[in-house]
């Protein structure tokens, strides 16, 4: 596995817990526990739902729980005005959910103080880079690289994708974590996040390593 060092204006956190098994099929099952990667440590107060979109009644892509290392990597309001933070749930529990399982948790639910979060979703920088779906009819969106679970939504040609960092599957081929801009009337929301393969986006550029289990 490739183990880039990545400086993303000060949201480098780093991820030391281990794998575990789960429901869904074929997930990643990194075996460094010292790789840095992309997010700032924090920690939620109660267990929390993670979601797809921020701020709706879509079904949970996982859990956190208190004690859980959760990499929180941007925030974004949702239509009521409440801000929802993009995170990785670096931990795995057993026989329910995978390690490094992505989605939104309420900002108030997490342990961050007013200033240690400041990135908007919406930045692009150099090492966050706005791409589109490659030239495919469609791509499942998933909540953990290389799994069977529950699709969190569809990247269509033509969709705009901020693309985070990249993780690699237990069959060792690239995804990136990304939010899907783009919404499809009555079938999914703006701002919907997940994981593509990289063989599903037209830009192939760089992105930083999202960070080991």
């Amino acid at each position: 596995m490739r183990r880039p060092v990545a400086t993303v204006i000060s949201l480098l956190g780093i991820a030391a817990v281990t794998a575990v098994s789960s429901p869904y099929a074929s997930a990643a099952q990194a075996t460094d526990v010292s790789v840095l990667g992309i997010g700032r440590a924090t920690s939620v107060r109660t267990t929390s739902d993670m979601k797809p979109i921020p701020g709706t009644d879509a079904p949970n892509t996982g859990l956190a729980r208190p004690g859980d290392n959760i990499a929180a990597i941007c925030h974004i309001p949702d239509n009521n005005g409440v801000q929802w933070v993009l995170t990785l749930n670096r931990n795995g529990r057993a026989g329910q959910q995978y390690a490094n399982t992505t989605g939104f948790i309420r900002r108030d639910n997490l342990t961050l103080d007013s200033g240690t979060l400041t990135v908007n979703c919406d930045f692009v920088a150099e090492t966050y880079q706005t791409q589109t779906a490659a030239g495919i009819v469609q791509a499942d969106m998933k909540p953990i690289p290389g799994t069977d679970a529950p699709n969190t939504g569809l990247a269509r040609t033509g969709d705009t994708l901020r693309v985070y960092c990249t993780l690699t599957d237990s069959n060792n081929q690239p995804w990136r974590l990304l939010i899907n801009t783009n919404g499809h009337a009555g079938g999914q929301y703006a701002n919907t996040v997940g994981f593509l393969p990289l063989n599903a986006l037209e830009a192939q550029s760089y992105s930083p390593h999202c960070g080991a289990t």
